[in-house]
């Protein structure tokens, strides 16, 4: 039992870990190939993007694939060692996912067909590869998925980790973290007549409860307690200190130790921080604030992902270029 807790919490505590497969993922050892490590393939630009791009671009647009997402959007994997992740985003062509640079250098062609996981990092889809931030293949994947979700009873202002048909409050949940997490608010309700061996029961107890439909999700504090007692719409991971949250259809971010409002509630979708810099979108389109919530760039971008190094790859009529941000201020 406790075995199964303490793998269930890795991946609970990870803050809903993207995993291989898509699926929610443990945090399971990962089979490393050996010394011996597949050379990454050599990288190329593609012969379609400029090679002069125009003032403001560091990549000039093209419309030959589309930028999916920034690799600066997720933590750290637990078993590779992305050192330029920031710099790194998937794009897709003809169907299919590979990894490209803020210069426009390929690092994993599409035909790999690569995606995210919080374990392994940079794999393929059957796991079968995981890659360096040059391409390198330095092993396999293959691990377990997790089962449990966190939920905050609104009903009794308790934390519980499930855990198959268990919940386990909080304050008995052997584990050690220091940065706050979300938790699904939900009603947990006794139910009417004798539980069954199919029902969710409260750990150490004989009663069968129900959980109610999820209401939204909230900030909670390494002890178990909530931060501010808000139900959001919907809540992701903190970066630099903030989490971004959803309220009344619309984004904003709330300070990660104070649940205090940092960056107004206006946006129609937003971007994790990096750098002092968040991709958001307005009436008129994306842009980019800084942790005061002040423009630092026009805001009409078709699209855009997150910055790093004062660059970013953003969407414009000509298709998907890699933008020096300073050149585009309003």
């Amino acid at each position: 039992m406790k075995k199964v807790l303490a793998l269930c919490l890795a991946a609970a505590l990870t803050l809903s870990l993207a995993a291989c497969g898509k699926a929610e993922s443990e945090s399971y050892p990962v089979e490393v190939v050996g010394p011996e490590r597949t050379s990454a393939p050599a990288p190329t630009s593609d012969p379609s993007a400029s090679q002069t791009p125009q003032p403001g671009w560091v990549v000039a647009p093209r419309t030959d694939i589309e930028i999916v997402e920034s690799l600066a959007d997720h933590e750290k994997p637990q078993t590779t060692q992305l050192a330029q992740q920031d710099q790194l985003a998937f794009f897709t062509q003809d169907g299919k996912t590979g990894v490209i640079d803020l210069e426009g250098t390929v690092r994993i062609p599409a035909e790999k067909n690569v995606h995210w996981c919080g374990v392994c990092g940079i794999t393929n889809a059957d796991e079968s590869e995981i890659y360096e931030q040059d391409g390198t293949v330095v092993g396999v994947g293959g691990h377990g998925s997790a089962s449990g979700d966190v939920y905050y009873d609104t009903n009794s202002g308790t934390v519980y980790l499930e855990d198959f048909n268990w919940l386990v409050s909080w304050d008995k949940v052997q584990v050690s973290t220091n940065q706050p997490f979300i938790a699904k608010a939900v009603a947990i309700t006794p139910k009417e007549g004798a539980g069954g061996p199919e029902d969710t029961y409260i750990d150490g107890t004989d009663t069968a409860v129900i959980i109610g439909e999820v209401q939204g999700e909230i900030i909670i504090l390494p002890g178990g307690q909530p931060l501010d007692k808000v139900v959001y719409e919907e809540v992701r991971s903190a970066s630099e200190g903030l989490f971004a949250a959803k309220m009344a259809g619309l984004w904003g971010f709330v300070n990660a130790a104070t649940g205090e409002q940092a960056v107004p509630f206006v946006y129609k979708e937003v971007r994790p921080f990096n750098e002092g810099l968040a991709a958001v979108r307005t009436d008129t389109g994306w842009g980019f604030v800084n942790t005061a919530g002040s423009e630092k760039t026009v805001m009409t971008f078709e699209n855009a992902q997150s910055a790093s190094g004062g660059k970013a790859w953003v969407k414009t009529a000509e298709g998907w270029g890699a933008a020096q941000l300073s050149d585009w201020t309003g």
